[in-house]
């Protein structure tokens, strides 16, 4: 059993596999923490399996599912949720688009109290940087409509985010797409948040994995997250709009 896991979904990011993990052991090592490292892979053609499984030799603590039907990002963490040897999950993007270093301080602060930590680009001292503005406008719009749910967070679509396992324990999650966040936040058991900035960094090496079908699959999804909200009284979104009337008033 380890204090924390670190999932990372993966699919073909052989450029970027061996990095982001070197850089999350040592985060592990510099703040000596017991955590894990979770690879969940759908099936990369290129060589990121091999190049996780080398690393396997080296590092006890780094582990690798290979998943081989109903791919996509969402699901992968999902999958990673019930296969996490610990009650602490932390989310990263495997092409270092988020920053490693930020992992004790989310870790630290679910420690503290909170049920969910999100890594926010929205709030002060965060940001987005090499982004072209197509998908500066994709994002800004899945955020508002994001937004739209769970008015009090900022951004409720960030891919970087800790949770606690008693949060999505039982939740009735349906993965689909890139944002799992939102549905975490729409469906999980949770009541304590944290929002802590990062600075966004554009991959590097590789290709983005954004399609036409990633922006239906947020469409399906926030139509089910509002379905839900409306049949489910102590929904987290009714919760926070409830929050925001009573400010209001």
């Amino acid at each position: 059993m380890y204090e924390l896991t670190v999932i990372i979904p993966t699919y073909n990011e052989e450029s970027n596999i061996e990095r982001i993990i070197i850089e999350v052991d040592a985060v592990f090592k510099r703040d000596k923490i017991d955590g894990e490292i979770l690879i969940i892979d759908d099936n990369s053609p290129d060589s990121t399996i091999e190049l996780a499984t080398n690393l396997k030799k080296t590092k006890a603590n780094l582990n690798l599912l290979v998943r081989l039907e109903d791919h996509g990002l969402s699901q992968s963490v999902v999958e990673g949720f019930a296969h996490a040897s610990s009650d602490i999950f932390i989310v990263i993007d495997a092409d270092l688009s988020h920053p490693p270093a930020l992992i004790p301080t989310m870790y630290n602060e679910i420690k503290a109290g909170h049920d969910i930590v999100i890594g926010s680009r929205y709030v002060k001292g965060g940001g987005i940087k090499k982004w072209p503005i197509k998908r500066r406008i994709i994002s800004l719009g899945g955020t508002v409509l994001g937004r739209f749910f769970l008015p009090t967070v900022s951004d409720p679509v960030s891919g970087f985010f800790a949770v606690r396992k008693r949060v999505v324990e039982g939740a009735p999650l349906k993965p689909r797409g890139y944002k799992i966040l939102l549905e975490v936040l729409g469906k999980g058991n949770w009541e304590k948040d944290k929002e802590i900035p990062f600075e966004f960094v554009d991959r590097e090496i590789g290709s983005s994995k954004l399609k036409f079908k990633t922006i239906t699959e947020y469409a399906l999804q926030i139509l089910d997250i509002a379905r839900y909200s409306f049949s489910h009284h102590n929904s987290a979104a009714r919760r926070e709009w409830r929050k925001v009337f009573r400010f209001g008033l």
